[in-house]
């Protein structure tokens, strides 16, 4: 018997609390609440900002001349550069000569 109120108890107060949230959500949006989704999650980031000045590329232009002038030149070469004679089948003996 004590099963059967405490059942009834705790439905009770589950229908209470559905009502009473659905009040108070009732209330909130007639204060100004908005529930409505947003159209994107980075929303805010999609808005531009007139402060910052953005890059826009035109793939119309060509560029015809650079001038080098003002560019200071450090080395003279990118990297040493050496010519072997020595082909496959030479490496191949001298390894075959380190084995022995």
């Amino acid at each position: 018997m004590t099963e059967n109120i405490l059942i009834t108890i705790i439905i009770m107060l589950s229908i209470t609390n559905f009502f009473i949230g659905y009040l108070f959500g009732q209330y909130s949006n007639r204060n100004g609440v908005s529930y409505t989704k947003p159209e994107s999650f980075f929303q805010q980031n999609n808005t531009k900002n007139k402060n910052v000045n953005t890059l826009s590329i035109d793939d119309k232009k060509i560029v015809v001349d650079i001038k080098t002038d003002g560019l200071e030149k450090k080395y003279d070469s990118l990297g040493d550069v050496q010519q072997s004679k020595e082909n496959i089948s030479n490496s191949v003996n001298k390894l075959k000569n380190l084995k022995r």
